[in-house]
């Protein structure tokens, strides 16, 4: 699953009351694994965040489930998600981190951060390079090929989007020829 389609989910608690929505997600940089979830709560003027470890989350389906109640995270609330540190990273600042191969050369943007919801870890990331005239070509790396985060993201391998666009561009010209030939009398 994708954090796209996890941020913004409502979050309930173990009395099945409703806490907030799902603001944010942290992840630790060398292992991957989740280590933390950030709900959101009020309107935009006055906000609240609050922290759910990954040990009291239950189940995330169409809803995120806590061990949590509602209460006690109203308490500890936060007027900001804080910012990262050394060893986390949120998955706001990953989508749009520039990759960087092994070669040092640009791979692309990040455009997705796959996650497995069981094992609460990041399992891949995909990547998007944008093509002159044609759309974006993806390529996905796998979490062993990530070898650091930082202002850039560095993977042990080098992307191959030029195999990708051969094949577009094979396809155009096969249409184009077809287009000729209905045109032939």
């Amino acid at each position: 699953m994708k954090t796209n389609e996890i941020i913004g989910k409502k979050i309930i608690d173990k009395n099945v009351k409703e806490v907030g929505k799902i603001a944010e997600m942290t992840f630790d940089k060398k292992t991957f694994k989740l280590t933390g979830i950030y709900a959101s709560t009020g309107n935009p003027i006055s906000k609240k965040y609050h922290d759910i470890k990954p040990e009291n989350i239950m189940a995330i389906g169409d809803y995120l489930q806590t061990s949590t109640l509602k209460d006690e995270l109203i308490e500890d609330s936060l007027d900001k998600i804080p910012k990262s540190d050394d060893s986390d990273i949120k998955s706001s600042e990953i989508i749009g981190k520039k990759v960087l191969d092994c070669n040092g050369n640009d791979s692309g943007k990040v455009s997705a951060v796959n996650i497995d919801i069981e094992n609460q870890e990041i399992t891949s990331l995909t990547v998007s390079k944008a093509a002159t005239f044609s759309k974006a070509t993806e390529c996905e790396i796998k979490q062993n090929e990530i070898t650091g985060f930082g202002d850039y993201i560095l993977i042990n391998k080098t992307l191959d989007f030029d195999v990708e666009e051969k094949y577009e561009s094979e396809e155009e010209s096969d249409s184009e020829e077809e287009k000729v030939n209905i045109n032939v009398e």
